[in-house]
């Protein structure tokens, strides 16, 4: 397995917040020899303005100054959300422990104890910038992971891997405000003779269309998810029995007008309903109102539609 690319600092830019001159300077100069870029502020009220002014990659701040210190700006910082990920290393005096413990309970990512040398600067600046910049790409990952499992490329419905969070979601707010909630699923019987006909292309374009038509009868609130290849689940918050038939009936209406062409000439394709819903007697958990809409699903053929969709 390949190493992950190393982060690449050079121009990256410093702030450099310190109330002496000398230090500054010094700071300044350390910073340069290594490749950053520097911008200096004189206390943290001037730390904050250069802030609004232009985001540095990380800051270097002294704990103890006049007007503003820097206990206070860390603490603006991490309650700023344009800041809020700004690396902050914090410049403190040796021994002083209580300034040390205080700046990591505000969220300093590291300190330097005055005096500092050039490899000591240069390992803590890489440090808190490699650290900031894995936990940006670990970030970055697990919201394209997330995006991924959440949305079928095919069709755009959420997926199974969505679909017991968003069960168990539902069936916890509606035991919490004893509001129903219903599950929906549907599919087509003659699937692969279907996707014979049309091929896979086409096929996988009428399932696009089948789940534009299918969400067209669907509240903002409600949910589809593709389980299988022609499989699908409308999760129904906050609907009865009643609600639920209706819904089912919209769906029924939109989908059997669907048609396309085929190998062989128009092709129509109607689908059957199953559902369930909960509170009942049967369902007691997300499996449970899953299981009874497959049931319900596998006990239907295409020509009965809706007649017993929900019988018990």
């Amino acid at each position: 397995m390949s190493k992950p690319t190393a982060p690449d600092f050079s121009n990256r830019v410093v702030l450099i917040v310190d109330d002496d001159e000398h230090t500054r300077s010094l700071l300044r100069d350390l910073c340069e020899t290594s490749g950053f870029k520097t911008m200096v502020a004189e206390d943290g009220q001037e730390a904050m303005t250069q802030l609004t002014r232009a985001l540095p990659d990380l800051m270097l701040l002294d704990l103890m100054m006049p007007k503003r210190d820097g206990f206070s700006v860390l603490k603006a910082i991490r309650e700023t959300t344009e800041f809020a990920e700004l690396p902050v290393i914090v410049l403190t005096a040796m021994g002083d422990m209580d300034g040390k413990i205080r700046g990591m309970e505000l969220g300093a990512d590291d300190y330097i104890t005055k005096p500092f040398k050039l490899i000591e600067l240069q390992t803590r600046i890489n440090s808190a910038l490699t650290v900031r910049e894995y936990r940006r790409r670990l970030l970055d990952a697990e919201d394209e992971l997330a995006q991924f499992r959440a949305v079928d490329p095919v069709t755009g419905a959420g997926t199974y891997a969505q679909l017991k969070a968003s069960l168990d979601s539902e069936l916890a707010r509606s035991r919490r405000y004893g509001r129903p909630v219903a599950c929906l699923m549907f599919g087509f019987d003659d699937y692969q003779g279907l996707r014979y006909q049309l091929g896979r292309d086409a096929c996988d374009a009428y399932l696009s269309r089948v789940v534009g038509e299918a969400k067209s009868a669907m509240r903002g609130a409600d949910r589809l998810f593709r389980v299988d290849t022609d499989e699908f689940v409308a999760l129904l918050p906050e609907t009865d029995l009643p609600g639920a038939r209706i819904v089912a009936e919209r769906m029924l209406s939109l989908l059997s007008a669907l048609h396309v062409e085929g190998s062989r000439g128009p092709v129509r394709s109607t689908p059957r309903f199953g559902g369930a819903v909960f509170p009942s007697d049967r369902v007691h958990s997300s499996e449970d109102l899953l299981r009874e809409a497959n049931r319900s699903f596998r006990a239907l053929q295409a020509s009965e539609a809706l007649k017993s969709l929900f019988d018990a």
